[in-house]
């Protein structure tokens, strides 16, 4: 009997050992930072002024809240965001990518942060996620700023205070557009667009060939941009957050499109190639002129001089951004005469320069001209199925060595039914 209780006490002795021995995960300390370490955004911008050019290293604890107006989720920023308190706003230079997001509001301990600028821009550099940045909260709307080009850029040192701010440009349009895309997403390259107000100030607007808009066409309207105001040097740039932010559909400065009107090319002033309308020679060199009868201007394409050639030509419209549009239809007059080829008539939402071959055409269904001259109207041709920022409309003209029509077009309208 008493080897058996003495066999019990060994297991329980046992046991207890087994459960003592289970390890207890040690938990992180919890730094108390007194408020008195508290920084602003705005006090930190002094500091810089203060002392201009300095790589100053923050020595010890202190701590900077703020919420986040600008992440790297499109791409369009890599290891940066952008933040703001009630005082300002500030770029942020990450060590590591990710873990912030639009609306956090964050607490940073600047313990080991340096303050300096990259070209101007001031910046807090070498902010370390995992050890110096708490998130408070998530799901926070900050607002942007409503600021004119030349609030913007009426000063490009490296104090102007629309630094880094998370602002709203209103009544602007792209002009002098070097590139046809916001950026080069084949060769992810950077590229830089400018923005102008109707009373001429421009604004440069860079966005990275690793933003998920880069091959996003350039808007050809007038409206507003959502952006973050950066700096480099003594240029003054936006940086897009999310392509949803620019909404330019409107009519251009100086425009004299009527309301629920995309699209209207005449012919009146003689050029084929005003307004952004372009041609591409697939077979031949034959073009597109502008010519007249009587009292009406049109565009006129054949292929006879003399005898015949074979060619194939197309007209092609700028972007026509109807992305927004409720009814969208296409409009226009043609007249033709001679045996040939029918004009053909062609919709893309993906084309962007070179040969027609690089995109994806769908074949629209007028009513055209029977011949005799005779000016026949298009009738209404429907463009809801699509609705993009890069509709583009072309007219191809075909013909051989043995015959072709001559073929003339005006009024080209796209605009709501």
């Amino acid at each position: 009997m008493k080897k058996i209780i003495a066999l019990s006490t060994l297991v329980l002795a046992g046991a207890l050992a087994i459960t003592s021995c289970k390890k207890k995960f040690d938990e992180p300390p919890v730094k108390s930072i007194p408020e008195s370490a508290r920084i602003t955004i705005g006090q930190l911008k002094s500091k810089y002024t203060l002392n201009p050019n300095q790589n100053y290293r923050f020595q010890n604890d202190s701590n900077l809240y703020c919420v986040v107006t600008s992440d790297e989720v499109s791409g369009n920023l890599y290891k940066e965001v952008y933040v703001k308190d009630a005082t300002g706003a500030l770029h942020l230079r990450l060590v590591y990518s990710g873990g912030l997001y639009i609306g956090d509001s964050i607490r940073i301990n600047l313990k080991g942060c340096y303050l300096n600028d990259d070209n101007n821009l001031i910046q807090l550099d070498s902010v370390n996620t995992e050890k110096s940045v708490v998130k408070l909260a998530s799901g926070l709307n900050p607002q942007p700023e409503v600021m004119t080009i030349t609030q913007i850029t009426s000063n490009t040192s490296a104090t102007n205070t629309a630094q880094s701010k998370l602002v709203r440009i209103d009544n602007v349009e792209f002009t002098n557009v070097s590139y046809p895309t916001f950026a080069d997403a084949v060769g992810k390259v950077d590229k830089n667009q400018i923005i102008k107000s109707c009373s001429s100030p421009t604004l440069t607007v860079r966005t990275s060939g690793y933003s998920n808009f880069a091959a996003t066409p350039i808007p050809t309207g007038n409206g507003s941009i959502i952006a973050i105001v950066s700096q480099y040097g003594t240029t003054m740039q936006l940086s897009i957050r999310k392509i949803s932010e620019v909404n330019m559909t409107g009519a251009l400065c100086g425009s004299t499109l009527a309301p629920g009107t995309y699209l209207s090319k005449d012919f009146e002033d003689l050029s084929i190639t005003s307004g952004g309308w372009t041609q591409q020679n697939v077979i031949g060199s034959i073009n597109w002129t502008a010519s007249s009868f009587g009292s009406q201007n049109f565009a006129k394409c054949t292929n006879f001089s003399g005898s015949n050639v074979a060619c194939e030509t197309w007209l092609i419209s700028p972007p026509v951004s109807i992305a927004t549009s409720t009814n969208p239809n296409l409009y226009f007059q043609s007249a033709c005469n001679y045996a040939g080829a029918q004009l053909e008539v062609w919709v893309s939402t993906n084309y962007t320069s070179g040969a027609p071959s690089t995109a994806t055409w769908t074949q629209l269904s007028p009513t055209l001209s029977a011949g005799s001259w005779v000016f026949t109207s298009s009738g209404t041709v429907s463009l809801s199925a699509y609705k993009s920022a890069n509709t583009r409309i072309a007219f191809k003209y075909i013909g051989s060595n043995t015959d072709g029509k001559t073929w003339e077009v005006d009024d080209v309208l796209i605009k709501e039914n």
